[in-house]
């Protein structure tokens, strides 16, 4: 079920939505009208921790609606409180999905908590004690990262977020998105903000299609980072393991491409990728410095 929030929420953000069209943009959602539709093809986002699944994206629901304040966008609820020609300001509450990465979706045997991988990424067992660290030669010793598996700490909980999202629509083809939301339900007690820039492109060749581009950065607080990447004594008694995270700015850019085949269906293609701060790629939970996400296939609107 938390997968399919996760789906959800990436559609969510390859979809028309309404506060997001541009003013003389035809495909903007009516008021007081449900939209409902399902993309179904193939795709992965990949799980960047240690032992940590990839989550995959065969079946994508989309549900919103809109009224002339009040909206529903998939997870995201909303209220828009200042609507202008070319700027809109809203309050918005909907889950936060740091914690789909630590989903553990099937059985295996628990590594030891002291492993450690060398600079070749070659896995070290049981480190014994007075290994240089890496003040000491390095042309002589290599340098050790410790690890641990997701299925080795404690657990890490979900909770809603609140805030303020914004939308400047620049002209026709580009916007400016800004958000700031808050731990609602006191699980990390910190907050994360995000703003993106879209750059939809032109493709005279292909009426019925669209090309959109997003580079962007999210900014992660110090609570936030620690509480899901950080490692204390309720994770391991190594000590070697221990770590804080530390506040983090994570860019990331994507590319989405829909093509209208009928009045009905639509052809799409979505990739992106986020660069993972060092604040939060230093940790012994995470394995790769990076998370990708793609998706082909078919949206079928209802």
């Amino acid at each position: 079920m938390k997968q399919v929030l996760v789906a959800m929420s990436m559609l969510a953000s390859m979809s028309l939505h309404a506060q997001q069209c541009q003013p003389q943009d035809g495909g903007c959602i009516e008021v007081d009208q449900w939209q409902f539709a399902v993309a179904i093809g193939a795709g992965v986002m990949t799980n960047p921790l240690e032992g940590g699944d990839n989550i995959p994206l065969f079946f994508l629901p989309y549900v919103s609606y809109y009224s002339d304040k009040f909206f529903l966008e998939n997870t995201t609820i909303g209220y828009t409180f200042s609507h202008q020609s070319n700027f809109d300001v809203s309050f918005i509450v909907e889950p936060n999905v740091e914690q789909a990465f630590f989903e553990r979706h099937h059985l295996r045997s628990l590594a030891a908590p002291d492993k450690y991988l060398d600079v070749n990424g070659m896995v070290v067992d049981n480190l014994p004690e007075g290994v240089p660290s890496e003040g000491d030669n390095p042309t002589k010793t290599p340098t050790y990262k410790p690890k641990i598996s997701i299925d080795e700490i404690t657990k890490r909980d979900w909770t809603i977020d609140g805030g303020l999202l914004l939308h400047w629509y620049v002209n026709d083809t580009s916007k400016l998105t800004a958000s700031w939301l808050h731990d609602l339900g006191g699980v990390y007690k910190g907050q994360h903000a995000t703003l993106t820039y879209s750059q939809q492109l032109p493709l005279p060749m292909q009426a019925n299609a669209k090309l959109q581009l997003k580079v962007g950065a999210q900014w992660q607080s110090q609570q936030l980072v620690d509480y899901y990447y950080g490692l204390r004594t309720t994770d391991s008694s190594d000590p070697r393991l221990y770590y804080q995270g530390r506040s983090s700015i994570s860019p990331f850019l994507s590319m989405a491409y829909n093509h209208r085949i009928s009045k009905h269906w639509q052809l799409k293609f979505n990739i992106k990728h986020t660069w993972l701060a060092d604040g939060i790629s230093d940790s012994p939970l995470v394995r790769d410095n990076g998370s990708s996400s793609i998706f082909i296939g078919g949206l079928y609107e209802f």
